[in-house]
């Protein structure tokens, strides 16, 4: 319950519109991405040093759009931007060499390209970037209701199990009330002291039994100088 606690308010604590930078000046560099975010990345010092540049993508994700799978994206040459893919949703700024991307998509997600020139049509190696978009605060609403919906439904279980194991004991309490208790008596005749007895000789023993139906047990007084014995037996 504390790691669904924990993971909500992480969740729900990330702000809106995240902005990652990423050093791509050096070949191999790995670049991330928030779906939905932005992405800053530096492909060069100044730009004005450079004559001319192609920055192309080969996206990791393919589309249907476009018949090659390798699109330039960003297009340079003397100083000036000759051409711009996304132009709507992107920012480029020549005085950093930093190209800034909004709104990602997945489709942003690939092995990016940068291939320089000078004056003489002369190229140089070519650097490589990767870009991984991940999912983002676009999803984190959705994210954040389903798991509200599992604490809720957490909170619910955990409440109906207290609850049943709180229940009194359903045994009524005139049952144990009503309980029975035996006792067997048994009387010894004393010599010296006469009692009348059908068919009986003088010496002989008596035995008796009690049954008594409710509490307390009540006590047996012997007469005279008898001496009575008594076990007493509980029916559980």
């Amino acid at each position: 319950m504390e790691a669904v606690v924990g993971l909500l308010l992480m969740l729900l604590g990330v702000s809106h519109g995240v902005e990652t930078n990423c050093d791509g000046r050096q070949d191999g560099a790995q670049c991330y991405g928030a779906l939905g975010g932005t992405v800053v990345l530096q492909l060069m010092d100044n730009a004005s040093e450079i004559f001319r540049f192609q920055w192309s993508i080969k996206p990791t994700i393919k589309t249907t759009t476009t018949n090659t799978t390798t699109t330039t994206i960003l297009n340079w040459r003397n100083n000036s931007i000759v051409s711009n893919e996304i132009a709507d949703r992107s920012i480029f700024t020549p005085g950093n060499g930093t190209f800034r991307i909004n709104d990602l998509i997945w489709t942003d997600g690939g092995e990016y390209e940068l291939k320089t020139f000078d004056s003489d049509g002369k190229g140089s190696a070519p650097r490589i970037l990767q870009l991984t978009i991940q999912m983002g605060n676009r999803y984190l609403p959705t994210l954040a209701g389903v798991l509200s919906a599992m604490l809720i439904l957490l909170v619910v279980g955990v409440a109906v199990v207290c609850a049943q194991r709180k229940k009194p004991n359903s045994k009524p309490k005139e049952e144990e009330d009503h309980e029975l208790t035996y006792a067997d008596v048994r009387t010894v005749r004393q010599p010296g002291r006469q009692m009348q007895q059908r068919a009986e000789t003088e010496g002989e023993v008596e035995y008796g039994q009690v049954k008594l139906s409710e509490r307390p047990q009540q006590t047996v007084e012997p007469a005279g100088d008898e001496c009575v014995y008594a076990k007493v037996r509980k029916d559980t």
